[in-house]
């Protein structure tokens, strides 16, 4: 059964509009009396409005942050909430995982169900939305619920904090010209994602500046497993192969090795191959996988710092871009 402002006045004493009052932050009774209601809330799972309590009462409750994403039974997203939930020491946090499906409705009535049910602020990381869609949930969300995106977007319409990209691209390039390689291909995401198009300009832009490095094989890819797996048909149908690949994130990479493999060739004397996310299963295959490695608790650590930063403030998007630096992690596919 729901609990009610009844059920909080039979616990406290108090009468239902004293407790109605206290719970809207328009009372100016005793601290006494806040205490005894939120408590009594708490113990029958009444949903409070944390924003509006701290704002009246400096009510000292755990902040509830939701970290909201499409979420997929994988290692990408078990390392990425892994990171995030790491990254809550020291912010007197609590991070709850939600799954928003567009299929079930809109972003602005999932962000609104969860303002109303205790959480005082979100972190978004939809890969698969689009500029309009963010700026119909801005008109329908409460004005005083805070967000921060963690997937970029062309032109972001949220304040966004993500890792560099280009950088990562910029790297693997680098290191395939330093070991020797310099006939390379990519395995591409998918074009219309921001981040996908950035690791390959920092992958084409690094070789454009090598007079003897040479790109010589481009394969747009899907972000699966299964699209590394293709990728490699037709690398393997190649009359000039390049000597080096870049798949644009683990799965793919792991696709293609797995092909590779199969197939006898000898990684990385026949054909080197290197990632994207640094996955923990990099370490487990053999050989051990080459990857640009972001830290997702820094991401975490950085994100949470921005976005208490916004609930002071109170501020409106602009579409601020924070950049976190990206490294890349040597192994034996290299």
């Amino acid at each position: 059964m729901k609990a009610t402002l009844k059920d909080i006045s039979d616990k406290t004493g108090l009468s239902i509009s004293t407790v109605s009052r206290i719970l809207r932050g328009e009372s100016k009774t005793s601290s006494k009396n806040v205490e005894l209601t939120i408590k009594a809330a708490q113990e029958i799972n009444y949903p409070l409005n944390s924003r509006v309590l701290n704002g009246k009462y400096d009510y000292k409750q755990r902040l509830q942050v939701a970290l909201v994403t499409s979420f997929y039974p994988d290692e990408f997203y078990s390392t990425f909430f892994y990171g995030f939930n790491s990254a809550t020491k020291g912010f007197n946090i609590n991070l709850s995982l939600y799954t928003f499906n567009p299929a079930e409705g809109s972003l602005g009535e999932f962000l609104t169900e969860l303002s109303h049910n205790s959480i005082d602020a979100a972190v978004l990381f939809l890969p698969t939305l689009q500029e309009q869609d963010y700026r119909n949930m801005l008109d329908s969300i409460p004005k005083d619920f805070s967000l921060i995106s963690a997937a970029p977007l062309f032109n972001p319409v949220l304040d966004t904090i993500t890792f560099d990209s280009y950088r990562g691209g910029y790297i693997v390039a680098k290191h395939f010209y330093e070991k020797g390689y310099h006939d390379v291909g990519i395995i591409t995401g998918p074009t219309n994602k921001n981040e996908s198009l950035l690791r390959k300009n920092g992958f084409t832009d690094y070789i454009s500046q090598k007079s003897d490095m040479n790109l010589t094989w481009i394969f747009e890819g899907d972000y699966t497993f299964d699209a590394g797996k293709n990728a490699y048909e037709e690398y393997s149908a190649l009359h000039k192969k390049p000597r080096a690949v870049f798949a644009s994130n683990d799965y793919m990479c792991l696709g293609f090795l797995e092909q590779a493999t199969k197939d006898g060739l000898k990684i990385p004397q026949q054909i080197a191959i290197a990632g994207y996310d640094d996955l923990p299963i990099c370490n487990y295959v053999h050989p051990s996988i080459t990857s640009v490695h972001t830290n997702y608790e820094i991401l975490g650590q950085k994100t949470f710092n921005i976005l208490k930063e916004k609930m002071k403030s109170e501020s409106n998007h602009s579409g601020v871009l924070s950049i976190i630096p990206v490294t890349l992690s040597i192994r034996s596919s290299t």
